[in-house]
């Protein structure tokens, strides 16, 4: 492989850390060039007939290449620039570009004319925005307007677009010049001109975002991003053939070749008769120069290697590199080309940092060309990988680059760094390697909250034989659906009816079982989510120039076809497989024993567990997804009268008897009203209180003569739960312990979730705690005797101090399904905490983090709702999860206990912390404001900011689980001692302003705002439209906090605070920071 090996790896894989520690050039060439146009200077002056760059096109039937020298380059740059100069608008100062540089837009094919224009504005001192053919008018606008740009030169195939473009923008200043035709005639004659000079600083170049996820947005580089020497790099000498576009990635392939002064050829891939294999393989025997590197796309290796003539592939072997980027190459593909004898390998880069890492390697020892590696030290220490669930083990990382990185040009974060976006999996074995896995923005945010990666399903789905492309859909959505593409050969010339899809369908059925096996549960595809189309659908599909899907126009465009998909899912009338040997047939009018045996059957196949008749179906495992799919199972199968089962049918009736007694009411009408549901639930509160309550103590010994404090806490890795921990370690004294009950696989998973979930919130002083032996992070089910620790809990203290911060947060659930986790998790806690000798000490306590929704729906006789127990269950909001806290109240009010206090805290609604503004941006109040700076209005709301702040309620309940002395304290806003009122809507609204552009609208007009938009509403839309409509409270009831306030100065001095402008603008910030603000 002549100057390249695997230790020395060529210039186009080398990373920006990797180029820096290159041995310095022979004079006369600098280290640094001073600008573009300078290094170009040099090149022509010191390699003048060395072939610089090359343009293959077809003429009169066969291929040609069109070669330039860096004499050749230079001298075409001045002679356009002459040609040029007049046309141009004047050299005014751009207060938009970095520097002040002024801008001219390019808009044409790739090809000698492209680049002449390219290198003749460089020298006449513009920068280039480079906008790639095809764009629509809104596009090209709204780059213009964000970069200030007045002037487009636009070949002559695209003067439609660019002045229709101009039209949208409506400025009078702006204007199109055609673009000249290139010539290389008389190339070889000095010319002894002088032209603007340019600086490191200045803009180079202006690339744009592919409008995969909206409009496109302008990215610039500047000259020095490109002007170090690479002239003592490996493989200069070897030749680089691209297919990929100049205005796109393109542009960077080049610059990194006349840094390395070597050569390259660029294919028209857009040109009519370019895009096939037998097109690119005469393009490159057309070169002077045999090429050695072969740079391209996904889809056109994906072309070359599967041509039956069998050239591609050869070619592809030929080559002594294969570089794959742009979009992901299909795992399948990639393994066969590289068992092919292909050297693939996989770069990334970007036009925000440049080269950033690539799976160069030994390619005989070393087949995983698609393992990202970061070989150098200085590259270790300036990327870094971020989990993207700090909560959770594994996962996936995104790679975030450090504001030390010398070609950064972009900063999203409060450090100077730079989050990509772009996601990782870590390699199981080799450390600084990776795999690229996704883009957090292919991710799709289900209506749960829960998040599922798009390009996942896609990948699998897209190496069946007989799929073309696949979509994966879901956002704001129960469950994930795809649109599968079908290849010409496998829908034949018949008709493309349900008989044919069927029988694709269950070709697919391994294929989902494999990415279903591979997925959490909310992440996996039902089959009857799938919807397959004809060959003719495919060329509808928006792409970007580089071929990769452009995601969110493509979710607008097949939008009707999607929620199609989703009623025909639910109305049961999605194509299914029967099972073999049985036909497609009608609904079975199933009842009893039958009934019950076919949803036995039914939960089996979907949820892979054979459940007893009688077993609650969520405590085995099925969740929203598999819900959905048992009910549109049932309307597809279960003759119902052309009537159809409540959405949340199977929450309602947790178990197959109670499902299948359901299921005949509603067929035989009998289902009852509302108010006989909800007299059902009420009765099962107090079943399960009786069921759950201690009748006599746990455990009845001793009080211990230990010295210091045990600390229990559960829920430590949430927002409350950390805050918790947090508190309580800064008060601790050498002589106490803590333990964290965390749900885990085992002990030091459960640290791992722990140690993130304080990284997330900026707690460094708890961290470093918790890496010590004060702390122990135990794995634990709270749904199992003995909360499923392997081994009792028998350190010798003066008292335990058991805090439970953990619960399921599900508004949709019903009251049974949280009887398992949760219900029954408190009395195994409260067993768990007697059972220590401590216990009996009389400032001993239990202390359960409750819920303002256990109460909210009776404020009492005095409009305030009361500090006390609650006796009805009927206090309690309508709903599983409200009801669930009202038995755990009652389990705790009732305990007889071993000594010591019992107590619940119920909390109202809990907002960003008082030291780093870190708020879940899965809650409603985030996502409205996430949602209003996506759409640029904000609702006037008659809400007031009655919050409280996570850090001051953890120190609340913790002073009153130090002190408590009654079985129920209140920690919500306004309380009925608050002198005045909390901050209103209007002034949360002029503290946003103060960071984001927002205009304040009616309700109805931001509703109407959110509608239009492509904005993900997290299946919050529907509550916003009930909220919005409903008259406000003219005296909205408060809360009794007296026994809270009387134990908490936190508390007492947050009443006097209340929201400000600082905690707003900390929150925004941190927001900002993490990318859920722009």
């Amino acid at each position: 492989m002549g100057s390249i090996s695997a230790d020395r790896p060529p210039y186009l894989t080398l990373t920006i850390s990797q180029a820096l520690s290159l041995e310095p050039p022979p004079a006369p060439e600098p280290r640094q060039h001073e600008s573009v146009n300078a290094m170009l200077d040099t090149r022509a002056e010191h390699m003048p007939h060395k072939l610089a760059v090359g343009f293959t096109s077809l003429k009169d039937k066969d291929w040609h290449c069109e070669s330039l020298t860096y004499a050749q380059v230079r001298a075409l740059a001045i002679k356009t620039a002459h040609d040029l100069q007049a046309s141009l608008p004047p050299r005014c100062t751009n207060a938009k570009s970095p520097n002040g540089t002024p801008l001219v837009a390019v808009l044409a094919p790739s090809g000698l004319d492209l680049f002449a224009h390219i290198v003749a504005l460089w020298r006449l001192g513009y920068g280039v925005l480079c906008i790639a053919p095809g764009s629509p008018a809104e596009a090209i606008a709204n780059l213009l307007r964000l970069t200030e740009t007045t002037g487009v030169l636009a070949h002559a195939s695209q003067l439609t677009p660019a002045r229709a473009a101009i039209d949208t923008l409506g400025d009078e200043q702006a204007h199109v010049v055609e673009m000249l035709r290139a010539s290389t005639d008389g190339l070889d004659q000095e010319d002894g001109r002088s032209w603007e000079t340019t600086a490191g600083e200045d803009v180079l170049v202006t690339m744009h975002t592919s409008g995969s996820s909206g409009l496109p947005k302008p990215i610039y580089q500047l000259n020095r991003f490109w002007t170090a020497s690479m002239l003592t790099a490996p493989g200069r000498e070897l030749c680089a053939f691209t297919t990929t576009p100049l205005f796109h990635g393109g542009m960077s392939d080049l610059l990194r070749s006349i840094q390395a002064g070597s050569t390259i050829f660029f294919h028209p891939t857009a040109d009519p008769g370019a895009l096939s294999t037998a097109a690119i393989c005469r393009a490159i025997d057309a070169c002077p120069h045999r090429p050695a590197y072969f740079l391209s796309v996904p889809y056109i290796l994906d072309m070359m290697f599967t041509d039956a003539a069998g050239e591609g592939a050869e070619a592809l072997v030929g080559m002594q590199l294969v570089s794959t980027g742009g979009a992901p190459l299909p795992q399948q593909l990639g393994d066969q080309m590289v068992a092919a004898g292909v050297r693939l390998v996989s770069r990334l880069g970007s036009s925000e940092c440049g080269f950033l890492m690539s799976s160069w390697r030994d390619f005989a020892s070393d087949s995983e060309w698609n393992s990202l590696r970061i070989p150098d030290i200085l590259g270790q220490k300036m990327l870094r990988f971020e989990p993207q669930d700090p909560s959770a083990s594994g996962g996936l990382y995104e790679l975030i680059v450090d504001a030390e990185w010398p070609t950064k040009l972009v900063s999203n974060r409060e450090d100077g760094g730079y989050a990509t976006s772009d996601l990782y999996a870590p390699h199981d074995s080799l450390p600084n390697t990776w795999r690229y896995d996704s883009r957090s923005d292919d991710t799709l945010v289900l209506v749960s909250g829960k998040k599922a990666t798009a390009p996942v399903g896609e990948t699998r789905l897209k190496a069946v034989p007989f799929v073309s492309e696949a979509i994966v859909f879901g956002a704001n959505r129960a469950i994930l659906g795809a649109l599968v593409f079908v290849t010409p050969q496998a829908a034949g010339e018949g008709a493309f009816d349900d008989a044919a899809q069927i029988a694709l369908l269950r070709q697919l059925q391994p294929v989902l079982a494999q990415i279903n096996a591979a997925s959490p549960p909310h992440a996996q595809l039902a089959l009857e989510m799938v919807r397959l189309l004809p060959p003719s659908e495919a060329a509808s599909i928006p792409r970007a120039s580089k071929g990769s899907l452009q995601r969110g126009r493509a979710y607008v465009h097949f939008a009707p076809l999607i929620d199609q998909v989703y009623a025909d899912f639910e109305e049961g009338r999605s194509l299914r497989v029967p099972p073999a040997g049985q036909t497609v047939g009608g609904k079975q009018a199933l009842e009893g024993e039958k009934l019950v045996a076919w949803l036995v059957d039914t939960v089996e196949r979907i949820n892979g567990t054979r459940l007893a008749q009688d077993a609650d179906v969520f405590v085995a495992g099925v969740d929203s997804i598999q819900s959905a799919r048992i009910r549109a199972a049932v309307h597809q199968n279960v003759e119902l009268g052309d009537k159809l089962l409540g959405r949340n049918a199977v929450y309602e009736h947790p178990t197959l008897a109670l499902l299948a007694q359901h299921i005949s009411d509603v067929r035989n009408g009998n289902d009852g009203d509302a108010t006989t549901r909800q007299s059902r639930e009420l009765e099962l509160m107090h079943q399960l209180v009786a069921k759950y309550s201690r009748s006599k103590p746990a455990s009845l010994r001793q009080e211990a003569g230990g010295v210091g404090t045990l600390f229990i806490l559960t829920g430590v890795t949430g927002g409350l739960g950390a805050q918790l921990l947090d508190r309580v370690l800064s008060q601790c004294s050498g002589e106490d312990h803590t333990v964290c009950l965390v749900r885990a696989s085992n002990d030091a998973t459960a640290r791992d979730r722990v140690l993130a979930s304080l990284d997330s919130r900026f707690l460094s002083q708890a961290r470093g705690v918790v890496e010590t032996d004060r702390v122990e992070c135990l794995a634990a089910d709270l749904s199992r005797r003995g909360c499923g620790l392997r081994a009792g809990l028998s350190r010798q203290h003066g008292r335990v101090v058991t805090i439970h911060a953990a619960w399921s947060v599900n508004f949709v659930a019903g009251l049974s399904s949280f009887e398992a986790d949760n219900i029954a998790g408190v009395a195994h806690l409260l067993d768990l905490h007697d059972s220590l000798p401590c216990a009996a000490a009389a400032d001993s306590a239990f202390v359960f983090c409750s819920s303002v929704a256990s109460i909210l729906a009776n404020p009492g006789d005095g409009g305030g709702f009361a500090e006390n127990v609650s006796r009805e269950a009927g206090d309690a909001v309508a709903m599983g999860y409200a009801r669930s806290k009202w038995v755990a109240e009652q389990l705790i009010a009732r305990h007889p206990g071993t000594g010591g206090q019992y107590a619940a805290v119920r909390i109202g609604q809990l907002c960003s912390d008082t030291a780093h503004g870190v708020w879940n941006q899965s809650e409603a109040w985030p996502i409205l404001i996430q949602i209003s700076q996506a759409v640029g209005c904000f609702p006037v709301l008659n809400e007031r900011l009655d919050w409280i702040p996570t850090d001051v309620a953890a120190q609340t309940v913790l002073d009153i689980a130090l002190s408590a002395s009654d079985k129920v304290y209140n920690v919500a806003q306004p309380t009925t001692a608050s002198q005045h009122d909390a901050a209103g809507w209007d002034e949360l609204y002029k503290w946003l302003a103060e960071d984001l552009h927002l205009e304040l609208v009616q309700p109805l007009a931001w509703l109407e705002a959110v509608r239009r938009s492509d904005c993900d509403s997290r299946g919050l839309l529907a509550l916003w439209e009930r909220n919005f409509a409903r008259t406000p409270d003219a005296d909205a009831p408060r809360f009794v906090c007296d026994k809270a306030l009387a134990l908490s100065n936190a508390l007492r001095a947050w009443g006097q605070d209340g929201v400000d402008a600082p905690l707003i603008h900390r929150t925004v910030q941190h927001w900002r920071s993490i990318g859920f603000l722009k």
